[in-house]
């Protein structure tokens, strides 16, 4: 029957709302989120859908739509493919970001080795925009960057202010600079005029770039530490700029151990310049001074958990809490949970204000 709303009010959970899917939900319900203090969108990239929710008047959040892919994209090929609609959100004030893949019909015509020798991608990429307000069709829109052809730049299509605002600059010459080829950014961080770029290098450490967008000719601050895995997960706010590392579930064995390198979590006060390393890995997210870290998920790992910290003007960082979740990420003053995968219930708690 769509979707029902729980609310939790205990003594722990003050505030504590949490959404059941509908009972067509599938393991990928939840798996992207964006929200801000108007929307939350939450996709469910298996079933092709994003579904939005606006805020109730009891302080909760209740289904407003559904949106579906365009009807010129085909996404008809069958479960595990990897094709999907939903696979990344953006959301700016009114206006929302939605990126989906499809498998490449060039591929198909091939041979996994041929295809592998031929150069040619498994998928291709897509992305749309739409303003929920005045509940306008989906637009395709260029990805959210991508290389300029024979030549060190990348152009950078980035919602800003209720709008894509268009940016070339260097790669600074960095290996799967803020993208591992996709188009899709996921190396890429934006809040106001910052952005925060990161990249992967030969030796599988990395680190970032902080650009100011109002001065995209002058030289980025990078943020990097020696034999340090990094890159992988940025998030930027006004007053910190935070590189970590996620690696993969299939190549992650439960720690660094054995490897010449070393994940760990930096984090940069752009204000004072004062800079500090956790040593936490997992896919970061920060609202305000309120830094996420979510452990990655391994087969072999007793259990998942995600660590909240509180960070302060010396770029310390504070342990609020540890919590066994699946999925777990802070936006825009809320932080996001999913307890496991069965259930698939998104809980949505605000944050402290400091």
């Amino acid at each position: 029957m769509g979707v029902v709303l729980s609310t939790q009010i205990t003594m722990s959970n003050p505030k504590q709302f949490c959404i059941e899917p509908g009972a067509d939900a599938t393991r990928t319900f939840g798996q992207n989120i964006a929200i801000n203090d108007k929307y939350l969108v939450i996709s469910d990239s298996l079933r092709n859908k994003v579904i939005v929710y606006t805020p109730d008047n009891s302080g909760g959040w209740e289904k407003a739509k559904e949106i579906l892919p365009p009807a010129d994209l085909d996404l008809s090929q069958e479960i595990g493919s990897g094709s999907a609609f939903g696979s990344g959100l953006e959301l700016d004030g009114d206006v929302l970001t939605i990126s989906a893949r499809t498998e490449n019909p060039e591929w198909l015509k091939r041979d996994f080795s041929q295809s592998l020798r031929d150069g040619i991608p498994k998928h291709l990429y897509w992305r749309y925009l739409t303003n929920l307000e005045t509940d306008t069709p989906l637009k395709p829109i260029d990805l959210l960057l991508e290389p300029e052809p024979e030549s060190d730049r990348v152009r950078f299509n980035l919602l800003r202010q209720g709008k894509i605002e268009q940016f070339v600059l260097p790669n600074m010459g960095e290996k799967d600079f803020g993208d591992n080829g996709h188009g899709l950014g996921r190396r890429v961080a934006i809040d106001g005029n910052l952005l925060l770029v990161g990249y992967a290098s030969e030796d599988r450490t990395g680190g970032a770039y902080l650009f100011d967008l109002t001065r995209p000719e002058a030289e980025p601050h990078k943020l990097a530490v020696e034999d340090t895995a990094l890159g992988d997960t940025i998030a930027v706010s006004q007053q910190f700029a935070v590189v970590g590392f996620d690696p993969h579930p299939y190549n992650f064995r439960g720690g660094s151990q054995g490897s010449s390198y070393s994940y760990k979590t930096l984090i940069r006060n752009l204000t004072n310049g004062a800079v500090s390393i956790v040593n936490s890995y997992g896919k970061v997210s920060l609202s305000r001074n309120i830094l996420a870290v979510m452990h990655p998920y391994h087969y072999e790992a007793a259990k998942v958990f995600l660590e909240l910290y509180r960070l302060d003007e010396n770029a310390q960082a504070h342990l609020i809490k540890k919590q066994t979740v699946y999925r777990g990420k802070v936006q825009n003053g809320f932080l996001l949970t999913q307890k496991d995968i069965n259930s698939k219930k998104v809980c949505i708690k605000p944050l402290p204000l400091s």
